[in-house]
């Protein structure tokens, strides 16, 4: 859960910068993408990445 609340942590500065040099603080895009991170991170781990040799 540590990396979930990072990788959101840094896409809120992230969009929080975009918006400072684009003076556009857009929230359904990062809406969109807050959705898209939290569901592709619940996918991955309960479906876990099969180690090929």
């Amino acid at each position: 859960m540590k990396i979930l609340f990072y990788s959101i942590l840094g896409s809120l500065i992230g969009w929080l910068i975009w918006g400072v040099f684009t003076n556009d603080y857009s929230p359904n895009g990062y809406g969109l993408f807050l959705s898209g991170l939290i569901s592709g991170f619940l996918i991955g781990r309960r479906n876990p990445k099969e180690e090929t040799e």
